[in-house]
């Protein structure tokens, strides 16, 4: 406290005012194309960011506009979407496009709570209420930095590692829930302090995961104002009913053919029925949605087990029922690129924030494709193939079932996205493999026919190309912009 500018000054401050800009990572290949400890990731922009704290009631706004760095899905995202997210205690909120607050979880409020301390003055003052607990004083071998242990008044648990020469805070670090990782330990780093009205405040904020060392988020700070005048952030009536659980999810289905069908639900899967067992195609978004899909899997055909998943490639949507689906026994189908990465995930503990593979630890299996791999016995056969050219994942694989003249497939098309700028890779896989589709069971969407999902495709590609010119005749920089294979 004396080196942020003394004890007495740094408790009697009431505001926070932050300004400024940076990036936030499409995290740990749920952007990259390919899944590589050193592939680089795809970046959201944040500008116009500003993060006002309310140091003495505890109290949290952060504004600011994110900009996608790639041309996909929904021109809005290229055109930058404002998020207005705020916190008062316990009590977490947002500010909606119609100016409504609306309520969210309990999670989310812990979220913002530990975002709110990821600033050394607010960590500082945490870590010198008299409620708080100080703990495990020593050296960490990694950084040099003297860290110790902080339980915050609320319960929340911190690291706080400070520089032996300055004796300022040089880094925080927290675990917190991962759906794809089980947990991750999240450690922000602070650098060019600077004198800002009598307190040391850093102008640097980079954010990195115990995953790959993988950087989830860059701040840059423009100003920062000290006790300025603020809006009020109380947090008004209308949230202060906590807001309902989570409902479980509702999975639809729908017979495609015989022993094919289509479970819907926050991302779509295809089920397939063998003489004696079940395989999916996909474990999609969240162990909530893949135990949902598998438990209504397990429903089609009384007495066949559900034992294999086909995860189409690695991106953390994709994967996100992965340690549920490794927990409820499944082997998992995936490319043989994405083994390691997989590997990775489902390896990774869950000891503070167990899920389904935290409480029962199993190893995982996997059984890789590299270009094809048949799925055959007396009354299914499913014909797994590697996608081509595809700009927007690497090692990927479609599912497709002959005596249906179905494909299953995650991102190749979704009649729902605006843009596309890798429209050709569908049919450029489907003409390679010689395949006879009349059908198209999207992850993304809905049923289709594969007329249909080439009409689409078509749509966006051109969409994408002609947003792109748009926006160079105006001057308006995209970057992924201009989009070359909008014709196939």
């Amino acid at each position: 406290a004396e080196a942020l500018g003394g004890r007495s000054r740094i408790q009697s401050l009431r505001t926070l005012t932050i300004v400024g800009y940076g990036q936030i990572g499409q995290q740990n290949g749920g952007g990259n194309i390919d899944p590589h400890p050193y592939a680089p990731q795809k970046w959201t922009n944040v500008g116009g960011s500003t993060r006002t704290i309310d140091l003495q009631n505890g109290r949290m706004r952060l504004v600011q506009t994110a900009t996608q760095d790639f041309v996909f899905a929904y021109e809005r995202n290229m055109r930058g979407i404002r998020s207005d997210v705020r916190l008062d205690g316990d009590i977490a909120w947002n500010i909606g496009a119609n100016g409504a607050p609306q309520r969210v979880g309990d999670a989310a409020s812990r979220a913002r709570r530990l975002d709110m301390l990821n600033n050394p003055i607010a960590l500082v003052r945490a870590a010198l209420d008299p409620a708080a607990t100080l703990s495990n004083l020593r050296t960490d071998r990694a950084s040099g930095a003297q860290a110790i242990d902080v339980t915050t008044a609320k319960g929340d648990q911190l690291t706080i590692g400070f520089d032996t020469r300055t004796r300022l805070p040089a880094w925080v670090s927290w675990v917190q829930p991962d759906t794809n990782l089980g947990e991750v330990t999240l450690r922000t780093y602070y650098t060019a302090y600077q004198a800002e009205n009598g307190v040391q405040v850093p102008f640097g904020y980079t954010s990195v995961i115990d995953w790959r060392n993988t950087v989830t988020w860059r701040f840059y700070v423009d100003r920062v104002l000290v006790d300025a005048p603020t809006d009020d952030l109380t947090a008004p009536a209308a949230v202060r009913v906590p807001a309902p659980p989570p409902a479980a999810p509702t999975i639809q289905v729908e017979n495609v053919a015989k022993g094919i069908w289509y479970l819907r639900g926050q991302g779509n899967s295809t089920a397939f029925e063998f003489s004696d067992h079940i395989v999916l195609y996909e474990v999609y978004a969240s162990e909530a949605n893949a135990r949902a899909i598998i438990e209504k899997a397990r429903t089609l055909v009384p007495g066949k087990p559900v034992t294999r998943a086909i995860v189409s490639h690695h991106h953390f949507d994709h994967s996100g029922g992965l340690r549920a689906a490794v927990a409820e026994g499944l082997e998992i189908i995936t490319h043989r690129g994405n083994v390691e990465i997989f590997r990775e995930m489902a390896g990774r503990p869950a000891k503070t924030f167990p899920d389904a593979l935290g409480r029962s630890p199993r190893p995982i299996r996997l059984l890789p494709v590299d270009e094809t791999l048949v799925l055959k016995d007396a009354v299914m056969e499913v014909q797994i193939y590697r996608t081509l050219n595809n700009s927007h994942m690497a090692n990927a694989v479609i599912a497709y079932a002959p005596g249906a003249k179905t494909v299953s497939q995650g991102d190749l098309v979704d009649e729902n996205w605006d843009l596309v700028y890798w429209g050709n890779s569908y049919p450029e896989t489907v003409n390679f493999w010689k395949l006879d589709v009349e059908r198209d069971l999207a992850v993304h969407g809905r049923i289709n026919t594969y007329r249909d999902a080439i009409g689409h495709l078509r749509r966006q590609a051109a969409n994408a190309k002609a947003f792109c010119e748009k926006a160079a005749a105006a001057n308006f920089s995209v970057p992924g912009c201009p989009v070359t294979n909008a014709d196939f």
